[in-house]
């Protein structure tokens, strides 16, 4: 038994170890091939969808290494010491992938995902790991909140695949018609748990007549402004504004500024030859699955990796950077210094934009009252459970410069308002 899951770990760890721009492809082509492609046009579709995503992965890795060291000089600069420091997501999904019980949930997933398909639950075919893995935080919660409970973990683990699927499922008309993406759904619990609160939001702002009639999507500031209306200019005002706060020199700000801003001309680019690969790849298997499944749309998932480029995206996040610093020193119920998560917040809104229209303004206060209201409050009421689980993995470990921190936790995909909620049900039942 114990070699048995020692194979299943290593496979399951090989795959998870692969990159993105390695792996989506890999299973495109491989689905591609059992749905009957042509092998020399599957092949050159899924090495386009890995360039594509070779781009994307490039220019957000930049987009996060630039912005980190910009945060750790917020926090410095604000002193800010409060006593729960954000590790991120990294830290935390290694942890999760160090517990014996992880292994069960990816094969789990993919079974579940088949079945839902089979007895038309969802429309959608999710081919990306990392979407599965992110549903592991309810489980692992639950895991150590309940005594270890495996039946109950891995229950609160299928209730958030389900609920994924399903709301990947009702907006993807929406996403389809906004980002360009005919056949593609985005069931990542990190992105599309926080919809509904935005989709709520930007209802609320509609019944304003202010922001009703505000035009803050790129294309009108860019006809209002000119170039400084522009994503390009916009990224780079912003990269330097946040860099000049953090107390940074002006050579090193305008750098920053600079890399912003190839950041958000550079992003939907890639993005474009994403698309262009996926489209012939996601049409094939669509195509056969619907023969399977007559009167069928089926959809293939895929990470919010492929959207977080858009510019009203972008510029709301890298504007959120500092007010998710301010929020933190000033609200008496946080004990939370947001650091390693921060560049995320991209991660956590792109899914609202369609909803607000590609509307910076809107976008930018929608995020501003989910910080203040959702993320804060969950990240620090979750320390406990995710600074058990790196314990429990022999992984706990606090970045330099953070002794004084008693616990850990996730700013942004640690406040998963989906996990937070279906683990609390699920330890009633402890």
């Amino acid at each position: 038994m114990d070699q048995f899951l020692a194979f299943v770990k290593g496979i399951s760890q090989a795959l998870l170890n692969l990159n993105s721009f390695v792996l989506v492809p890999l299973f495109l082509l491989l689905m591609a091939l059992i749905m009957g492609a042509r092998f020399s046009k599957a092949l050159r579709a899924a090495l386009t969808v890995g360039v594509g995503f070779v781009g994307v992965a490039t220019l957000t890795d930049l987009f996060f290494t630039v912005l980190a060291p910009v945060t750790q000089s917020m926090v410095e600069k604000w002193q800010l010491s409060l006593n729960v420091i954000d590790v991120g997501w990294g830290p935390f999904m290694s942890a999760i992938w160090a517990l014996p019980m992880s292994l069960l949930m990816l094969p789990l997933f993919v079974v579940l995902n088949v079945v839902l398909l089979l007895i038309h639950f969802t429309d959608t075919l999710d081919i990306d790991l990392w979407n599965y893995a992110l549903c592991f935080y309810a489980g692992m919660f639950t895991y150590v909140s309940t005594d270890h409970n495996m039946v109950l973990a891995i229950l609160a683990f299928a209730v958030c695949v389900c609920i994924i699927l399903k709301l990947a499922d009702l907006i993807a008309p929406r996403t389809e018609e906004f980002f360009g993406l005919p056949g593609i759904s985005f069931p990542q619990l990190v992105s599309i748990a926080f919809m509904p609160i935005g989709w709520a939001l930007a209802k609320l702002l509609d019944k304003i007549p202010a922001f009703r009639k505000l035009d803050g999507d790129p294309e009108s500031l860019r006809k209002r402004f000119g170039i400084f209306g522009e994503p390009i200019f916009m990224g780079f005002v912003i990269g330097l504004a946040i860099s000049l706060l953090a107390g940074q020199g002006v050579g090193a700000s305008l750098g920053v500024g600079m890399t912003m801003a190839g950041v958000m001309v550079l992003l939907p680019r890639m993005v474009s030859v994403l698309v262009e690969g996926l489209s012939p790849l996601s049409e094939t298997i669509r195509e056969r699955f619907e023969k399977w499944m007559p009167g069928r749309k089926i959809r293939i998932g895929l990470d919010t990796a492929v959207i977080i480029g858009n510019p009203s995206t972008l510029a709301a996040s890298i504007m959120l950077v500092p007010v998710a610093l301010l929020l933190a020193a000033v609200l008496p119920y946080n004990r939370v210094i947001p650091f390693a998560d921060l560049a995320s917040i991209a991660f956590a809104i792109c899914l609202i934009t369609p909803f607000v229209k590609g509307n910076v303004i809107k976008l930018f206060i929608i995020g501003a009252l989910i910080i203040a209201f959702v993320m804060l409050p969950i990240s620090t009421l979750v320390a406990p459970e995710i600074t058990a689980i790196v314990q429990e993995a022999n992984m706990f470990s606090l970045p330099e410069g953070f002794g004084t921190a008693s616990m850990v936790t996730s700013f942004v995909d640690g406040a998963n308002p989906i996990s937070f909620v279906v683990y609390h049900i699920f330890s009633l039942f402890a």
